[in-house]
């Protein structure tokens, strides 16, 4: 599970079985964004640990976890910016698997944007493939 705030920070929850089925802090993306976070949506796990957050600071931010193979250790790494709102940008949501890793967004200058990652293993490239009212 993951939230975000007006703190400009994603939290990352995990469900642990052996702590009576607590949710844990896991991971932090502290200053995600350079305004409050609006809304957080996960791909789907057939691509990876990928979020997507959207922000009054008008980005559209793609973050994947990555594990240390040695130590087990995690960690968020922004792969992209998505910066073509020319306002706050509302909402964000991945697509159905099925339609590949794709990203709806859309933003209070009334447009709804559609991305694309065309490799899903270069995560910082994210064409837009449509934009409109």
């Amino acid at each position: 599970m993951a939230t975000c705030s007006i703190d400009r920070t994603i939290r990352v929850w995990d469900l642990h079985e052996e702590r009576d089925n607590q949710w844990v802090l896991s991971s932090e993306i502290i200053e995600a964004h350079s305004a409050p976070i609006n809304r957080i949506s996960w791909s789907h796990p057939e691509f990876g640990q990928v979020l997507a957050s959207c922000s009054s600071d008008m980005n559209v931010n793609i973050f994947e976890e990555i594990v240390d193979r040695v130590s087990g250790d995690r960690k968020w790494i922004k792969r992209a910016s998505l910066v073509d709102s020319k306002n706050e940008v509302t909402d964000v949501q991945f697509s159905p698997k099925h339609l590949g890793l794709c990203l709806a967004t859309c933003s209070r200058d009334g447009m709804i944007r559609i991305y694309e990652a065309f490799d899903v293993m270069k995560l910082s490239m994210w064409p837009m493939q449509v934009g409109s009212f």
